[in-house]
């Protein structure tokens, strides 16, 4: 081995171990995590407590809670965390309308050491209809328990003795899990309704259960729910399609110059349909003049049959205008007919019966929009499967995963409720979608959807996203660092518009726990602790950056910005097919001039000044410390040491000259002196 080379390679191995030390640093166990939060937990309960056992107002003693007010029910084996009592008390005394209590659990593998946290959303009535979510530990009021076991006895005669152990200090212990799941919906049923507050969900841990297969178990649909499935159809087909030849469902579906893609997309719904009256209409905002006579011939062949069933009801709007997805939809929804509007983009395929699956929950009082998981076509990967509401904005987790596995809480693979669905494939009550409004026309593009569904959240609604149904969405796959900067700077605007229309519900959303990945677009579902060892970098101080004129710029460098909002930058960056462990690397800011972002193309060279750069002193370099980002990792098993790739800096007001910045990295690897500059598609203002 020659010299160079192995001189080379040691210093390779030292580089890796550096590497392997600040990772393990990043990287937090979950033990070390739970133990940081039993610790503040128990603190928490006990120093409210006391101050409500004795106010410094007036002296005088008196009780957060009356003593015996509720009863534990424990449902798996194991053992209730480090001062959970106390924390359930507690949120009694906060929310006296709550009548049901259910919280956080993992698993005891032997003493001292845990595994498996499940974190589960804040009441979710469809989840509860897919699995007994509410999992190893419920508490219930005093009052209510007795209120169910008086109606329980009377329903099933002698058999209440048969479903729990005896009380014991306010603490019984299931005995007969299928009787017990029966009870406990009946004991819930006042919460499937319009409005929120009946059922509540504290986000800790209050169970350690003995083994992850009884934790699995409350994750199985059993044949309660599935007889409780079969009779919401049958309710649904006595009271809504009996005696109805008028259209129960309307199908609104924008769609220009794609005559082909339009048929098959109606054919679809004709056989999703089935025996559900139902009528499409097709809203063109200004087809060629050949596509629009193809599609006005296409939609009479179609409607030939209607009047003996075997054609469809279809409704032709023509009405030229600039894409305007929420205008289309609205114009179209004007026009319905129907009980139930079904939003569809002329690219969603849908399967048999699909209809009549979100039909049957849409016309629940409690429901608002109605949404199912989306496919992309031909390679099993997942595009749709609800919305969550995080710090960077609304994001489609579990997209571009396959499909072929369950993803965290069976998240893909039963109903659950989310903030938002897409309206890719949407259903609502035309009533209720009246109700909120519409389609927010300020919304031309993205968050039109959104928006939909917050206001119905808003009103009291619970949006539901039918993850066991699917259908298939020809939407294109590639994303991200290919989008043009105007039409970023757009998607930004509208986002703003979005969270001026809704500001309590910026960066939060109920459905989705608080102690899961909710920083970056990581669209797994994971515990948030496996990164709860970084710490968000101050970017104060940035270095003016003159002199990189020998460095190479290359797309071998990725950078992705996810997100600059709030004054934070968060994103990742790799070099491909080198070894990340060796690189230094800096986020550099250059500061653009009128010409802005359209002239970003990198045959330009980052530092001309065609490229709008103020090249003397428009550039500044923050040197990156490094954050763990378990999801490069998983996502590219054929690269080396990516998992430090993250960025995270909080950038305060006046550290950089004011004005326009794009953002980039610049890396240099420490072994063999290789430089490269590469360019993301999104912008940063500084503030003075």
């Amino acid at each position: 081995m020659g010299v160079k080379k192995l001189v080379k390679q040691v210093l390779t191995e030292k580089e890796n171990q550096k590497y392997e030390r600040l990772l393990k640093r990043r990287r937090v166990t979950y033990n070390d995590w739970l133990a940081g939060q039993e610790k503040s937990g128990k603190q928490e309960a006990s120093e409210r407590i006391r101050e409500e056992a004795f106010p410094q107002a007036d002296g005088e003693m008196r009780c957060a809670s009356p003593e015996g007010d509720f009863v534990l029910i424990q449902a798996a084996k194991g053992s209730m965390a480090s001062g959970a009592k106390e924390i359930i008390e507690r949120y009694f005394a906060e929310n006296p309308e709550v009548q049901v209590v259910y919280g956080d659990e993992d698993v005891r593998r032997k003493e001292g050491v845990y595994d498996f946290p499940w974190f589960k959303p804040d009441w979710s009535p469809d989840f509860l209809d897919s699995c007994l979510y509410f999992g190893s530990l419920t508490a219930v009021r005093r009052r209510r328990w007795e209120e169910q076991k008086s109606l329980y006895d009377r329903a099933y005669p002698g058999s209440w003795q048969t479903i729990f152990s005896d009380e014991e200090d306010g603490s019984c212990a299931v005995t007969d899990f299928a009787a017990y799941e029966r009870w406990l919906h009946g004991c819930v049923d006042c919460g499937y309704a319009k409005g929120r507050g009946v059922v509540g969900h504290i986000s800790r841990i209050l169970f350690h259960g003995e083994s992850a297969e009884e934790q699995r178990r409350f994750l199985e649909e059993s044949d309660f729910l599935r007889n409780k499935r079969r009779s919401l159809m049958t309710d649904f087909n006595e009271s809504c399609l009996s005696g109805r030849p008028a259209p129960v469902v309307s199908a609104v579906i924008p769609s220009r110059d794609h005559p082909d893609i339009l048929r098959q997309c109606l054919e679809g719904v004709k056989k999703a349909a089935a025996d559900i009256p139902l009528e499409a209409i097709v809203v063109d905002n200004g087809s060629e003049e050949e596509n629009r006579v193809a599609v006005k011939r296409m939609l009479q062949e179609m409607t030939e049959g209607h009047t003996d069933g075997t054609g469809i009801g279809i409704r032709y709007v023509y009405s030229p205008m600039e894409f305007h997805f929420s205008r289309m939809c609205n114009l179209g929804a004007k026009q319905a007919e129907g009980k139930l509007l079904l939003f569809l983009n002329d690219d969603v395929f849908l399967e048999k019966d699909c209809i009549r699956e979100c039909a049957a929950r849409a016309v629940r009082s409690y429901t608002g929009a109605v949404g199912i998981k989306l496919l992309y076509p031909n390679l099993g990967r997942i595009q749709h499967a609800g919305i969550t509401n995080l710090p960077m904005g609304p994001v489609h987790k579990l997209q571009f995963l396959q499909d072929d596995r369950d993803y965290y809480g069976k998240a893909n693979n039963c109903g659950r409720n989310y903030l938002a669905v897409t309206a890719a494939c949407l259903m609502v009550e035309k009533t209720k979608f009246m109700e909120a409004g519409g389609f927010c026309e300020e919304l031309p593009v993205a968050f039109n959807d959104v928006d939909l569904c917050f206001g119905l959240y808003e009103l009291g609604y619970h949006n539901v996203c039918l993850n066991n149904i699917r259908a298939f969405h020809h939407e294109s796959l590639s994303r991200g660092d290919d989008e043009a900067p105007d039409r970023l700077r757009r998607l930004l605007a509208e986002r703003r518009k979005l969270y001026e229309r809704h500001p309590k519900l910026e960066g939060r959303d109920p459905y989705y726990s608080v102690f899961l990945n909710r920083e970056g677009l990581d669209v797994r579902i994971a515990p948030a602790y496996l990164t709860a060892g970084n710490r968000v970098q101050s970017a104060a101080g940035p270095r003016p950056v003159k002199d990189l004129a020998d460095c190479r710029e290359d797309k071998c460098l990725l950078v992705r910005v996810e997100d600059t909002g709030g004054g934070r930058i968060i994103g990742w960056s790799v070099v491909l097919g080198d070894n990340n462990a060796c690189y230094d690397k800096q986020l550099l800011f250059q500061r653009l001039s009128g010409e802005r972002a359209e002239e970003h193309g990198t045959e330009q060279g980052p530092f001309r000044e065609q490229s709008g750069a103020c090249a003397d002193d428009g550039q500044y370099g923050i040197v990156l410390e490094g954050q763990y980002r378990p999801d490069l990792e998983e996502n590219m098993p054929d690269q080396k040491n990516v998992a430090l790739g993250g960025f995270l800096l909080e950038v305060p007001d006046g550290v950089l000259p004011p004005g326009t910045y794009r953002i980039g990295i610049y890396a240099r690897n420490r072994v063999t002196g290789l430089k490269l500059i590469n360019w993301s598609n999104r912008e940063f203002e500084a503030s003075g």
